[in-house]
C-alpha cells in the first residue's frame, strides 16, 4: 500500500480552465471597447471645444483690430487705440504659439 498523491487536475481541465479564463478575457475586452471609443470620443469633444474657445478669442482680436482700422480711417485718429489693439494681438499671438 502507497500513498502516491494523484493529480487533482488533468491536462486537459487544465487546458480548459485555462481557455476558459482566456474567453473571460476576450468577453471583457470586447464589452469595454465601446467605453474605450467613448473615451477617446470625449478627449476629442474636449480638444475641440477648446479650439473653439481659442478660435472664438482670435476672432474677438481680430474684430477689434478691424474696428480701430475703420474708425482710423474714418477720422484719421485712434493711434492709440491702434496701438493697444496690436499690442493685446502680440500678447495673443506669443501665447497661442508658445
Amino acid at each position: 500500500m502507497t500513498n502516491a498523491v494523484e493529480p487533482t487536475f488533468t491536462l486537459a481541465q487544465m487546458i480548459g480552465v485555462i481557455g476558459g479564463i482566456t474567453a473571460i478575457g476576450a468577453f471583457i475586452a470586447w464589452i469595454m471597447k465601446p467605453f474605450q471609443r467613448l473615451d477617446k470620443l470625449e478627449t476629442r469633444v474636449d480638444d475641440l471645444e477648446e479650439a473653439r474657445k481659442e478660435r472664438k478669442e482670435t476672432d474677438q482680436y481680430i474684430m477689434s483690430a478691424l474696428n480701430a482700422l475703420v474708425n482710423h480711417m474714418i477720422d484719421g485718429n485712434g493711434i492709440s487705440e491702434l496701438k493697444k489693439v496690436r499690442d493685446e494681438y502680440q500678447q495673443q499671438i506669443i501665447k497661442h504659439h508658445q
